[in-house]
């Protein structure tokens, strides 16, 4: 009977040949793959606190703009329910941030209190359309910006929901091995971080905090989770600003081209 290692070469090379298989037919399809749902209307709401102030006086307002899709498949009619779905839990938010808004002393000098959330959709195609929340947040003298991102597969099993890294990359194993799977993408992509950290570090670049450590990055980045595709089809990783590097840095972005991963994945 083989042993623990060989079983987990054999793992790992079954993985790196998914890999291989998922990024060379994502090359050959098309680059203006037909999308198949499109953009409508967003959908929009305010809240202002004092409830019913008017926005210019209120000491505090929560704005959110969030995407809407006309309904021609059932792919479509599931994201706005999705999206639909945020914008009721917005009301329970909004009042979470403004009472945390409202324990701050106003200052007459600083910026009005308020949180915005948009988006923009960074993909669309025929099988996958990933969507970018950003909230921009003013509360006293700070101002702060954060990142959201969905992928939503509009093919296959997962038609309509959103999808992690390990779905979107096609690693998922039928012999229920997707804990595995899930750590090998993850790795990948922290490999391929900290080696783009260290090189800007020796280059004196990037305005990294001191003694950062990879396990700083791994508490501070879900792979799985954590990233958007943009127009070229590249898997764009994100971290939050202040949280590996200076708030002048602002959110920190990885894109990585398939076929960046797939060399990664090679022994």
């Amino acid at each position: 009977m083989p042993g623990a290692g060989v079983r987990a070469m054999k793992r790992l090379l079954c993985l790196t040949a998914a890999l291989c298989l998922c990024v060379s037919c994502a090359l050959a399809q098309p680059a203006q793959a037909e999308p198949t749902v499109t953009e409508a209307a967003p959908l929009t709401g305010e809240r202002t606190y004092p409830e019913g102030a008017d926005p210019a006086s209120a000491a505090y307002v929560y704005r959110y703009t969030l995407p809407q899709f006309t309904q021609q498949s059932p792919q479509a009619a599931a994201l706005n329910a999705y999206f639909a779905a945020m914008a009721d839990d917005m009301a329970a938010a909004a009042q979470v941030d403004a009472a945390d808004a409202l324990d701050v002393p106003a200052d007459p000098a600083a910026p009005a209190r308020y949180t915005e959330l948009g988006y923009r959709m960074t993909a669309s195609t025929a099988d996958l359309v990933s969507v970018l929340l950003t909230s921009r947040q003013s509360i006293g003298n700070a101002e702060t910006e954060s990142w959201t991102a969905t992928v939503f597969a509009l093919s296959g099993v997962y038609a309509g929901q959103p999808v992690s890294l390990t779905q979107a990359m096609g690693l998922e194993q039928e012999d229920g091995a997707a804990d595995t799977a899930e750590s090998y993408a993850a790795g990948l992509v922290y490999g391929l971080i900290w080696q783009i950290i260290g090189e800007q570090t020796a280059r004196q670049s990037g305005d990294y905090f001191p003694d950062l450590t990879r396990a700083d990055l791994e508490r501070a980045l879900n792979p799985e989770s954590d990233f958007y595709l943009d127009a070229d089809g590249n898997f764009v990783f994100y971290i939050q600003s202040g949280v590996l590097a200076g708030d002048v840095a602002g959110v920190l972005t990885f894109p990585f081209a398939p076929a960046e991963l797939l060399s990664a994945a090679r022994p």
